[in-house]
């Protein structure tokens, strides 16, 4: 199943620079979504139907392409539009280790992909994960690590990395992966015993100086 030739839209977003990067990262979201006026329509036809068949508005495409929203939306915009700030946290800390400048500079060194490639039922809410799902995304990601063979995958969301150790048989795939709080929510700049007492920050810091070179 190549669920990119059925939406191309989903496919990641990978920075100009990241052949050259200092450290090679996949970061993973969770999923997309839609806007509201879809909710709960998407179902598993997802996975055998194009997006095209769906008739979506331009606004609605929109919000299935990170590629497109962190290229125009973060890196060329002067608004920091609130709900793109887990894209600017993570490029501030990556610029940060590496002397890459701010956010709009360093994220042209990492990839970024959403795990899950159904979109979320509702508007802005968590998908309701199912055995496709799970079986799906997790052979997407292992193409996708064959490709950009990150030297870290590194989760922003605890579900889509739950869901991913469910299913990984691989070992090597396995100790690559790590998970951080999500980079919009308290935990980013607040220590917590999920991850070994430190902020969000400060784990990817300690991660990426791991690979430091």
């Amino acid at each position: 199943m190549n669920i990119l030739s059925l939406h191309p839209e989903l496919s990641p977003f990978i920075g100009k620079q990241y052949r050259n990067a200092p450290c090679k990262v996949l970061f993973v979201g969770e999923s997309h979504y839609l806007p509201s006026a879809y909710d709960n329509r998407i179902g598993a036809e997802w996975y055998l139907q194009s997006t095209a068949s769906y008739g979506f508005t331009s606004e609605a495409l929109a919000y299935l392409n990170t590629a497109q929203i962190i290229c125009n939306d973060v890196i060329v915009s002067d608004f920091k539009n609130k709900s793109h700030s887990i894209y600017r946290n993570i490029g501030n800390v990556y610029g940060e280790v590496f002397g890459k400048g701010d956010y709009r500079s360093a994220l042209e060194f990492v990839a970024f992909s959403n795990y899950f490639l159904r979109p979320a039922e509702v508007c802005g809410g968590s998908i309701a994960v199912n055995d496709l799902d799970a079986k799906v995304s997790y052979l997407h990601l292992t193409e996708l690590h064959k490709q950009l063979q990150p030297q870290w995958i590194i989760f922003v969301s605890k579900k889509a990395y739950e869901t991913f150790c469910n299913v990984c048989k691989d070992t090597s795939l396995f100790n690559k992966s790590e998970v951080l709080p999500h980079p919009s929510c308290a935990w980013w700049n607040t220590p917590s015993a999920s991850y070994g007492n430190l902020s969000g920050k400060e784990k990817l810091k300690r991660l990426l100086n791991s690979h430091h070179l």
